[in-house]
């Protein structure tokens, strides 16, 4: 029986460590499938689908039930798992790994952080599909599964010394990022999110709180509000923090004309600052507070970097008209819709026309607070999203039971017929906001997953109007 096998029958293996793998999506010929679950019945089931699939070897643990010549289960899978991804990647614990969560914010600081580091960094979050699918067939996630994470960094170039990572309350509370160090951490902010995963606002806090603890991440910098307080005063060491007090460590004070003014340890900077958006500004502190406290970069580059940075694709992204401004933005929570309305109405100081929807199979709770958020706008569309496996019309309708009756709001589910109509609508006195999928470039419906980027479609429906 090939049961509870010690680490030295693993090292005595004549291993192909390119071969190995850690989901049966990524078998193919001569494949090594690495695996373990606490649930057994999936674990097994696994197990028996990459051994139908033609795996040469499934490397388990004594949790697996399966008595097969070429499945080795090991008494001390943790060891040999971790040795694989040594093997895969000799020096990934050796990497300088900046961690950054909070329910928005995350993409847009680590975005700007890369930008403010250079080359030497490669950014992991919603942004890098790219990368990520040359590799592995599993789903994307904001954070990666470890071995996913470590199958990235092997195929990077090898001068990469940082890693920026988007850490989800999903990874900290799954501990997909076990065995990782963080150098420094950044939390943005919290509002409702993730519900349906976490009991309720002061869990899903927790949760994210104890990426800050001092056994994962050395340092840990907070936006100053009442939740950024609360992930200080929960840890055993204080965070370093950003606001507009003088009592801050970063203190913002003030933002016009693109100029941005803020005093760092007491530092006076002000340059040049080009993004735009709801709280960009306190996602740009964070960022360039990370990079400073992180004591791994010259001062003077940081500084002459701030003036060059760009917004994320799908943040706050402006497509200019002919006679107006379409604005791309995946802000896709309660909070989030409130702000990037109030911030666009008081930068264009127009009437706003917004079109959103909410993904399926996800927090319903948040649905109606998501149209009561957009009653700030004047014309409300509500359509698809990625409504999954749920009825398209059920979840349109849960967000339209948070908007009042007199409201100008209507459903098109059909996301490029809806913004046909919304862009009907503008004129020099309007402004569109069209949220929820920023950077995404296709749409679950269903089974099926149809190619749809934002700003692809809304190119074409504006044919010659657009202005690049």
């Amino acid at each position: 029986m090939n049961n509870n096998l010690p680490f030295e029958h693993y090292i005595e293996l004549n291993i192909d460590y390119s071969k190995v793998v850690n989901s049966t999506l990524d078998i193919e010929k001569d494949s090594i499938l690495c695996i373990q679950l606490d649930n057994v019945e999936k674990l097994d089931n696994l197990i028996l689908e990459g051994l139908n699939k033609g795996t040469k070897l499934v490397l388990t643990s004594s949790n697996s039930t399966i008595e097969n010549e070429n499945v080795y289960r090991y008494k001390n899978y943790e060891k040999v798992f971790y040795d694989i991804l040594k093997k895969i990647c000799p020096d990934y614990k050796t990497k300088n790994y900046f961690g950054i969560t909070g329910t928005n914010g995350k993409t847009t600081t680590g975005y700007l952080l890369k930008q403010l580091i250079g080359s030497t960094s490669a950014f992991v979050g919603t942004v890098d599909e790219e990368n990520y699918f040359n590799f592995t067939k599993e789903e994307h996630l904001t954070t990666p599964k470890l071995f996913n994470l470590v199958k990235l960094i092997s195929n990077l170039n090898s001068d990469i010394d940082s890693i920026i990572l988007e850490v989800s309350s999903h990874a900290i509370k799954q501990e997909r990022l076990k065995d990782i160090n963080f150098i420094i951490s950044g939390f943005t902010n919290l509002s409702q999110d993730h519900l349906d995963y976490h009991t309720n606002m002061d869990e899903y806090l927790m949760t994210k709180s104890e990426l800050f603890n001092k056994e994962i991440s050395n340092k840990f910098l907070f936006v100053d509000t009442e939740y950024g307080q609360q992930i200080n005063l929960r840890q055993n060491y204080r965070g370093i923090s950003i606001g507009n007090s003088s009592s801050n460590d970063i203190e913002f004070l003030s933002y016009q004309n693109e100029i941005i003014s803020f005093k760092i340890d007491g530092i006076k900077i002000q340059e040049n600052l080009l993004i735009t958006g709801p709280e960009s500004v306190y996602n740009f502190l964070l960022a360039f507070g990370l990079a400073y406290y992180s004591q791994l970069y010259d001062f003077e580059i940081l500084k002459n970097n701030i003036k060059t940075l760009k917004n994320p694709p799908g943040r706050y992204q402006v497509l200019d008209t002919n006679e107006n401004s379409i604005i791309v933005d995946y802000s896709h929570t309660p909070d989030a819709i409130e702000k990037v309305i109030r911030y666009t109405r008081d930068l264009y100081q127009n009437e706003i026309i917004v079109l959103f929807g909410a993904g399926g199979n996800r927090d319903k709770s948040k649905r109606s607070l998501m149209g009561q958020a957009s009653q700030l706008a004047n014309k409300i569309i509500i359509t698809n999203d990625n409504p999954r496996s749920e009825n398209p019309m059920e979840i349109a309708k849960d967000i339209l039971a948070g908007i009042d009756l007199q409201k100008d709001a209507k459903i098109i589910l059909d996301r490029r017929d809806a913004l046909e109509e919304a862009i009907s609508f503008l004129n020099e006195k309007t402004t569109l906001l069209v949220l929820g999928k920023g950077h995404e470039k296709n749409q679950e419906i269903g089974d099926r997953i149809l190619d749809f980027d934002d700003v692809v479609v809304i190119k074409d429906i504006l044919g010659n109007k657009w202005l690049e």
